[in-house]
């Protein structure tokens, strides 16, 4: 770790995240959103559903009225005032399902959408984003192949999702003229389900083809769990080799330079992880948990290796898959206040990172599996995330940690040096409920001077924080 090479502003990737839909453990939100507050977990941006099928009578779509020009959100009303107290934007999420379906006329999609924009902004002004579409290669297409529908009569194609794009850009445009220029919503998608060419292509193609002076795409958005071969019969999930995400903002600036358009055009990967439905290592979770921490800590690695690359953590609680849930919440006695998972905690070291990012380079890495680091510094000190990322291998290593040039302050005088732990047994209810917090694994006064080399054992999917701060007297 070289902390005289700077590289810019540290990513912040546990500022992303999601509230699973309105119905998911609605109890504990309030309490888990005071947590993360206290904890020091407050968002940049939550991602919020307000039209996802889980949850019934929370679908906006069906609660504005055209007619009498109203909105009832009495139903998401708690959901989004609690989103909004731990984030500082929210990034709304809406499927027009039922005009995709044809179940409602297109004509009336774009009043619709201007209808709920202009009220949701006037109700709770921290939405700023608005994303078109969840997953509709997967909802309108995917699914009905997979089940043997031909390909030519599936409910969407490829080349069909623009015109369903188009009055989102519009409604959004037209709310937009009565709000403050700091304030507005952009808008963006099509939150497809992996970075499907087949999909994606066609999709930038019509904007790019689209002549309306007021069109806009703000950012572009996908998942990152698996990708599908062409018939949607076998998966290959990216858990067995994470770096297929490591190139993925290089292959979309492609895209982007071929169209003539513009090539820094964010990217938010609004939904991350390594078990996509119901899927799993083990049937057990205990084991899965550390995964999750880890693939995360990796995920986020690799997404902040690409410029103008926003990842989102997936999710807070989950409303039916527990290796996904950042809060312990499938226990004999129920959900639990206040306590992390492994992933949550992991979340937890990055939020006590340092400001800036210094160069951090890793020697014992094998396809994707081995050590990781990430490091920073500012005015109080340095910081750094090592860890094993192993998935489902055995292999341990004795790490030795060189950090050299360290920050003036910390060259003189005493240096409190702390060192957490995440593993199989640390920091993980799952194993020990009476060591579920982040736990402080060693804590000590040193005097590194310029240079300051730690040694640590790291099991597999094991992850460290090292902290060094100056005393102060």
């Amino acid at each position: 770790m070289d902390f005289g090479a700077r590289q810019g502003e540290l990513p912040r990737p546990e500022k992303y995240n999601n509230f699973g839909n309105a119905a998911a453990w609605p109890q504990q939100r309030a309490d888990d959103v005071a947590y993360l507050n206290e904890q020091g977990l407050h968002g940049e941006v939550y991602r919020v559903w307000l039209s996802n099928a889980n949850a019934p009578g929370t679908n906006v779509f069906d609660t504005c009225e055209l007619a009498t020009q109203t909105c009832d959100f009495s139903a998401v009303d708690a959901y989004l005032t609690q989103a909004s107290s731990v984030s500082d934007s929210l990034l709304v999420n809406l499927s027009p399902s039922a005009f995709v379906r044809g179940r409602r006329p297109l004509a009336e999609l774009r009043p619709m959408l201007e209808l709920i924009l202009r009220n949701l902004k006037e109700k709770y002004p921290d939405v700023k984003y608005v994303e078109a579409f969840n997953e509709p290669d997967w909802q309108f297409h995917g699914q009905e192949r997979r089940a043997g529908r031909p390909a030519d009569q599936t409910t969407l194609q490829p080349g069909d999702l623009y015109r369903f794009y188009a009055p989102f850009y519009e409604a959004v445009g037209d709310v937009n003229k009565n709000v403050r220029r700091g304030d507005r919503i952009q808008v963006g998608g099509p939150a497809l389900m992996w970075m499907d060419p087949k999909w994606m292509e066609p999709f930038l193609d019509d904007f790019a083809a689209d002549r309306n002076p007021r069109k806009r795409l703000d950012f572009i958005s996908y998942h990152a769990y698996l990708s599908w071969d062409d018939k949607y019969q076998t998966p290959t999930r990216y858990v067995s080799d994470l770096s297929a995400v490591a190139s993925q903002r290089r292959t979309l600036a492609g895209w982007l330079k071929q169209r003539r358009l513009d090539t820094d055009l964010p990217a938010f990967i609004t939904e991350t992880g390594i078990y996509p439905g119901p899927s799993f290592d083990d049937t057990d979770p205990r084991n899965d948990y550390v995964r999750q921490a880890a693939a995360m800590a990796t995920y986020s690695y690799l997404y902040a290796n690409q410029p103008d690359t926003y990842m989102f953590n997936w999710c807070v609680r989950h409303f039916a898959e527990e290796r996904k849930d950042q809060f312990v919440t499938r226990t004999p006695d129920g959900p639990l206040t206040d306590t992390f998972t492994p992933y949550g905690n992991m979340l937890l070291m990055q939020s006590r990172m340092k400001d800036t990012r210094v160069s951090a380079v890793s020697d014992n890495l094998e396809g994707d599996n081995g050590i990781y680091a990430t490091a920073s510094k500012d005015r109080t000190g340095a910081s750094l995330m090592v860890w094993n990322w192993q998935h489902v291998n055995d292999t341990s290593y004795r790490t030795t940690v060189d950090m050299t040039r360290l920050p003036s302050e910390l060259r003189h005088g005493p240096v409190r040096r702390q060192l957490f732990r995440i593993d199989q047994t640390t920091s993980n209810y799952f194993t020990d409920p009476t060591k579920a917090d982040l736990q402080l694994v060693d804590d000590k006064i040193v005097k590194p001077g310029k240079t300051y080399t730690e040694t640590i054992d790291l099991a597999p999917n094991a992850i460290y924080l090292i902290l060094l701060e100056p005393v102060r007297r």
